[in-house]
């Protein structure tokens, strides 16, 4: 399908290859990782319109203030990473009658997000947003950050297999 827009909004993966992940942090609107040497990886959303009424949230490198106060979830196995995907979705809206639930005066429409190649063929107006990364150990464990399929400026982050499965409901995966 012939996309009218690419957003991405993210160009580190190359460097967590390797890396050593000890501990997470994660919140509504960010999500954190620490390195083995102290370093910290952000990850958030960006909001980008790509028409009227028609926002996108890919995911993006985020900075937070120096001082800022961690709760890191410290991981009983450390995260050696091997691999990185990137994770990618779709994201279309259609028109929709009014109902009386929607806010404002219309013409009114719903936004879908879901897999690539999911948005109907005849829609002319398709997104292919770039929505996270997922991660893989040498020990074959993964850990998912992406921007939430129904919440504007939401991460989620993910190493349970069940939640990783979840997520990957809405998203594609393709090399980086």
């Amino acid at each position: 399908m012939p996309y009218s827009k690419i957003v991405n909004s993210y160009d580190g993966a190359a460097k967590l290859k390797g890396c050593t992940v000890t501990a997470l942090h994660s919140e509504y609107s960010f999500a954190s990782l620490l390195l083995d040497g102290g370093e910290v990886i952000n990850f958030a959303v960006e909001e980008v319109s790509v028409g009227k009424w028609f926002e996108v949230f890919p995911i993006c490198l985020y900075r937070v203030h120096e001082d800022y106060a961690f709760d890191w979830r410290v991981l009983e196995v450390p995260f050696v990473v091997v691999s990185i995907e990137l994770l990618w979705r779709e994201e279309w809206q259609e028109s929709s009658p009014d109902s009386g639930l929607f806010m404002g005066s219309g013409p009114h429409s719903v936004q879908h997000a879901a897999r690539l190649g999911v948005a109907p063929e005849s829609h002319g107006d398709v997104v292919k947003v770039l929505a996270g990364i997922r991660l893989a150990a040498c020990d074959g464990r993964h850990l998912v950050v992406s921007s939430s399929d129904n919440s504007p400026f939401k991460i989620d982050l993910a190493m349970d297999a069940s939640e990783i499965e979840q997520l990957m409901q809405s998203l594609s995966s393709g090399p980086v």
